[in-house]
Protein backbone atom coordinates (compact mmCIF):
# COMPACT_ATOMS: atom_id res chain seq x y z
CA UNK A 1 0.00 0.00 0.00
CA UNK A 2 2.86 2.36 0.78
CA UNK A 3 4.35 1.88 -2.69
CA UNK A 4 1.08 2.90 -4.38
CA UNK A 5 0.95 6.07 -2.26
CA UNK A 6 4.49 6.94 -3.35
CA UNK A 7 3.53 6.65 -7.04
CA UNK A 8 0.55 9.04 -6.66
CA UNK A 9 2.71 11.48 -4.72
CA UNK A 10 5.25 11.56 -7.56
CA UNK A 11 2.50 11.89 -10.18
CA UNK A 12 1.07 14.85 -8.23
CA UNK A 13 4.50 16.49 -8.17
CA UNK A 14 4.80 16.16 -11.93
CA UNK A 15 1.27 17.43 -12.55
CA UNK A 16 1.79 20.45 -10.30
CA UNK A 17 4.63 21.60 -12.55
CA UNK A 18 2.66 20.93 -15.71
CA UNK A 19 -0.40 22.83 -14.45
CA UNK A 20 1.78 25.75 -13.32
CA UNK A 21 3.34 26.10 -16.77
CA UNK A 22 0.06 25.83 -18.68
CA UNK A 23 -1.61 28.35 -16.37
CA UNK A 24 1.21 30.82 -16.98
CA UNK A 25 1.19 30.30 -20.75
CA UNK A 26 -2.59 30.63 -20.93
CA UNK A 27 -2.56 33.85 -18.92
CA UNK A 28 0.28 35.23 -21.05
CA UNK A 29 -1.74 34.76 -24.24
CA UNK A 30 -4.89 36.09 -22.55
CA UNK A 31 -3.15 39.28 -21.36
CA UNK A 32 -1.92 40.05 -24.88
CA UNK A 33 -5.29 39.02 -26.42
CA UNK A 34 -3.88 36.32 -28.66
CA UNK A 35 -6.26 33.71 -30.09
CA UNK A 36 -4.66 30.31 -30.66
CA UNK A 37 -5.59 27.85 -33.41
CA UNK A 38 -6.41 24.42 -32.04
CA UNK A 39 -7.46 21.36 -34.06
CA UNK A 40 -9.30 23.29 -36.76
CA UNK A 41 -10.88 25.72 -34.28
CA UNK A 42 -9.75 28.69 -32.25
CA UNK A 43 -9.18 29.15 -28.53
CA UNK A 44 -10.11 32.75 -27.77
CA UNK A 45 -8.22 34.81 -25.23
CA UNK A 46 -11.30 34.80 -22.96
CA UNK A 47 -11.27 31.01 -22.97
CA UNK A 48 -7.51 31.02 -22.30
CA UNK A 49 -8.02 33.25 -19.25
CA UNK A 50 -10.56 30.79 -17.81
CA UNK A 51 -8.32 27.88 -18.71
CA UNK A 52 -5.45 29.57 -16.89
CA UNK A 53 -7.61 29.99 -13.80
CA UNK A 54 -8.69 26.34 -13.88
CA UNK A 55 -5.11 25.14 -14.31
CA UNK A 56 -3.93 27.36 -11.46
CA UNK A 57 -6.54 25.82 -9.13
CA UNK A 58 -5.47 22.34 -10.25
CA UNK A 59 -1.85 23.39 -9.64
CA UNK A 60 -2.70 24.30 -6.04
CA UNK A 61 -4.42 20.95 -5.43
CA UNK A 62 -1.62 18.89 -6.94
CA UNK A 63 1.02 20.98 -5.16
CA UNK A 64 -0.64 20.21 -1.83
CA UNK A 65 -1.03 16.47 -2.52
CA UNK A 66 2.45 16.14 -4.01
CA UNK A 67 4.54 18.12 -1.52
CA UNK A 68 2.68 19.13 1.65
CA UNK A 69 0.26 16.34 2.53
CA UNK A 70 1.58 13.93 5.13
CA UNK A 71 1.44 10.19 4.52
CA UNK A 72 -1.31 8.38 6.45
Amino acid sequence: MKNRHFIWKEISKFLSGAFFVTAGASWYFAIYKVDLPFMGGTMTYEFLALRGLLHFVLFLFTLYYGYFRKSP
